[in-house]
């Protein structure tokens, strides 16, 4: 015999039933020395047997009833806890995210308000506008496809003004990009303006804060100080 397989239940039937042997054939020798004869006695013992097991059987039932409700609760408890912490974690996540998209739309919008101030007198509605969305395509880091360049008078404003001010493009959104190589600049200068497409891009590299008296753009490192400096 293996008594490994005996497991802690088995052991609870074996004492169970013995108890309840034990019970039923005392209370058939209390009935024989009472003086009923064997067969009555026999009759107890087996009507004593048949209580016992459904006694047993009833409180085994209640009792599995009161430990699976019990377990329903408590896992009830566990999930609403859990789902509790997820809504938390779901809402501050929501929060962060509108948060960095706020920040990152002021950002754009700051930009857009600094190239009204610096080429919004040089170009038309339509090219300022076309900038705009190519400022905001940067900002996200996004690919180029199929866009019309902006053309830039020559006469009023210089390359090197066009240098800087992409320069100041770079520095302005280089925290919010994951690719903070000023070559991504470069490549924007050179596909968005008409003026610098024909350029070498090791050229426009090489002088994007090259300094010129002449320059109507400067290099400009905080873009919102310098627009609250324009505005007192």
């Amino acid at each position: 015999m293996d008594f490994n397989k005996i497991s802690e239940h088995h052991i609870l039937y074996i004492i169970t039933a013995i108890a309840g042997f034990v019970i039923a054939v005392a209370v058939r020798f209390l009935c024989i020395s009472s003086g009923y004869d064997a067969g009555t006695a026999n009759l107890v013992f087996v009507t004593i047997l048949g209580i016992e097991i459904v006694l047993y059987l009833v409180l085994m039932k209640t009792i599995i009833n009161q430990v699976n409700k019990f377990m329903i609760r408590r896992k009830n408890k566990k999930d609403a806890k859990n789902t509790c912490a997820e809504n938390v974690a779901s809402s501050e996540e929501s929060v962060h995210d509108r948060i960095v998209r706020e920040r990152f739309e002021q950002s754009v919008t700051i930009f857009c308000e600094y190239t009204q101030k610096a080429l919004g007198k040089y170009i038309t509605d339509v090219e300022l506008q076309k900038l705009n969305s190519y400022i905001e395509l940067f900002a996200r880091e996004q690919t180029f496809e199929n866009i019309e360049p902006v053309q830039i008078p020559s006469r009023q404003i210089s390359n090197n003004d066009l240098y800087h001010y992409g320069w100041n493009l770079w520095n302005h959104f280089k925290g919010r990009r994951q690719d903070q190589r000023q070559e991504c600049v470069v490549s924007w200068l050179k596909t968005v303006f008409t003026n610098l497409s024909e350029v070498e891009f090791s050229t426009i590299k090489g002088k994007l804060t090259i300094f010129d008296v002449k320059s109507k753009l400067t290099i400009q490192k905080n873009i919102p100080d310098y627009l609250r400096f324009l505005k007192e």
